[in-house]
């Protein structure tokens, strides 16, 4: 009898054939039995490779996979509608915590699958030597990533499911070790090379990986452990290298900047030549449902909200309801007034700011929007004759949050605009109406003009930005100051408003890198990122996650402590595995949970 996996693929991009000639299949098959010898077919290859590509789905633009990334940081705190709250504010946070089991009940199916597609799928006879090394180096790509994110976020794990470190499992065991944080970096940086020498130069399709994904992921995998207790003394020099083996060959690869900031997170643009990696989502209920209320279980977990967890309750507002354009307000991430007020000080030279938030709030409702009253005549705002009538008409302004730079020109005329007016001082002093993240924002294809339901848009993982920045950060660390500073004014000039904005976004980086270190960099990376579920890995790489909490995240400061740089190990795993390399036999847990 042979020994079976089960596993329920739901899609990705599932490709019917092997380079098939579409460039986008959506066409999910569900197939919930992967073998040894299935894995030597080409359709249990791909069908592997769906199966570890939809993983995906269950961490990144979700709930649970933005609380454990964009919580707890300086960049974003609590909302009033706040979801999970020890994940901001650091107490109680424990091994029961749903959000902080995802990433490891979800990772390991995958990894497993990539597994069976790395060892059965080379000994396929049904496969060229070149459809088995370009397919053998997507599923190591997808290992690696998933690795790279358990790594960063719980530490040592386990490489040997059961079978031996990185091999296909067919049988259940509860038998499990946590492999050294050194075993799992060489784990990642191996297959990420090995992806990168053999994936094509460009994608074979729509959505999946190539060579630029994984000089991408390398470079990453390679900075990040220069920074950790496993570092090697080569990790900033690779790190640097294979940053700008792709930034030098961009051509070749296909990527590159687009011209314009705004361009880069418009709907459709998803799969622009800047983006470098894609979690994808299929309009079609019986893979995804993204229906509005009543979903449950798997299907509610892997629903990407993230359109969704950085609005303001707009809705008690003046004027306002809740519209499509607008979104549905869960008010879960409300900007630090670090990351408002510090991180984008500057609004006239840095576009950024401007196109990463939604400030104005256009009144689309006439049923509330209220009328001048006498004591506005009294108080001087308005002249006598606008009494009793509305102070802004459906179209019209209905609330802006005011930047810091026009706080004082402002103030003073406040009263008068008639419509909702916050200044910088109101924004920070409560959690409820604030600027909204708008990177997500998905309006068309709405199902019956619903703004209830989930996204269906792909969400950029990787981006070709952020590979210069990593290069940047790595040639800081190894004392390029000079080439850090040019790499990041490549970003910067991006950000320009305008052409003659240039030379105030890139004179004084040098300097600005120089005094402020790698403090510098990660306000560079919040003003170029922020909300893209990287910044609590930012934190805990560069060893800022405390400092930087305390100093800007008044609700976390408190409670934050050293053992939070990494999330305990799951309950169900402490109590259903047996260690043999443990003292007690127990999984071990990291410590202070």
């Amino acid at each position: 009898m042979k020994s079976t996996v089960k596993l329920y693929i739901t899609g990705f991009t599932a490709m019917v054939m092997l380079f098939s000639s579409c460039t986008h299949v959506l066409e999910e098959h569900p197939k919930d039995r992967l073998t040894p010898d299935y894995f030597q077919t080409p359709q249990g290859v791909t069908s592997g490779l769906t199966a570890a590509y939809s993983y995906f789905r269950f961490y990144y633009a979700t709930q649970g996979g933005m609380n454990l990334s964009v919580f707890g940081t300086d960049e974003f705190t609590h909302g009033s509608e706040l979801n999970n709250p020890p994940l901001n504010i650091y107490t109680g946070i424990n091994s029961s915590n749903g959000d902080v089991a995802g990433p490891w009940n979800r990772a390991y199916p995958a990894i497993n699958t990539c597994n069976g597609v790395i060892e059965y799928g080379e000994k396929s006879t049904a496969l060229s030597d070149a459809q088995k090394t370009t397919l053998l180096a997507e599923a190591k790509f997808l290992r690696a990533q998933w690795y790279f994110i358990l790594v960063q976020t719980y530490g040592a794990v386990t490489l040997d499911l059961g079978s031996g470190p990185l091999k296909f499992n067919v049988s259940p065991s509860n038998v499990a070790s946590r492999a050294p944080i050194a075993d799992v970096y060489d784990a990642i940086i191996k297959d990420a090379s090995e992806a990168a020498q053999n994936l094509p130069d460009r994608p074979a399709a729509q959505g999946r990986v190539w060579k630029a994904s994984a000089l991408h992921l390398l470079a990453k995998a390679y900075l990040t452990r220069g920074w950790s207790s496993a570092a090697q003394a080569s990790d900033f020099q690779n790190a640097y290298n294979a940053a700008k083996q792709l930034i030098d060959n961009k051509s070749t690869y296909g990527v590159d900047l687009l011209p314009d900031y705004a361009d880069v997170h418009r709907q459709g643009n998803e799969y622009s030549k800047e983006a470098l990696f894609q979690v994808d989502w299929i309009d079609n209920t019986q893979y995804n449902n993204n229906n509005a209320f009543g979903v449950t279980g798997d299907d509610g977990v892997r629903q990407n909200v993230s359109l969704f967890l950085f609005r303001c309750r707009y809705i008690d507002l003046p004027g306002m309801i809740r519209d499509v354009t607008n979104g549905r307000p869960f008010v879960r991430y409300k900007p630090t007034p670090w990351l408002l007020d510090n991180a984008f000080a500057d609004k006239v030279n840095d576009s950024r700011y401007n196109k990463s938030f939604q400030t104005v709030w256009l009144a689309n409702t006439a049923a509330s929007i209220p009328v001048w009253t006498q004591a506005d005549v009294d108080a001087g705002n308005v002249s006598a004759d606008k009494l009793n009538k509305p102070k802004f008409n459906l179209g019209d302004t209905a609330a802006w949050m005011v930047p810091k730079h026009l706080e004082a020109q402002v103030t003073p005329l406040k009263d008068k605009k008639g419509y909702r007016v916050f200044l910088p001082t109101e924004v920070n002093g409560q959690n409820k109406f604030f600027p909204t993240l708008k990177k997500f924002d998905a309006t068309q294809g709405r199902a019956n003009n619903d703004p209830n339901i989930a996204s269906v848009r792909p969400f950029m993982v990787y981006r070709f930005a952020e590979t210069y920045l990593i290069a940047a950060e790595a040639a800081f660390k190894l004392g390029q100051v000079t080439d850090a500073a040019n790499l990041i004014n490549v970003v910067r000039t991006r950000a320009a408003a305008n052409a003659g904005a240039i030379t105030a976004m890139t004179a004084n980086t040098e300097a600005d890198l120089t005094a402020g270190g790698i403090d510098y960099i990660l306000d560079e990376r919040a003003r170029e990122l922020c909300g893209e579920q990287m910044r609590w890995f930012d934190l805990t790489r560069t060893g800022k996650l405390l400092d930087r909490v305390k100093a800007f995240n008044a609700q976390a400061g408190s409670g934050i402590q050293s053992f939070h740089t990494l999330r305990p190990i799951p309950q169900p795993q402490i109590d259903g595995s047996v260690d043999p390399s443990s003292s007690d036999s127990k999984y071990p847990q990291n410590g202070g949970y």
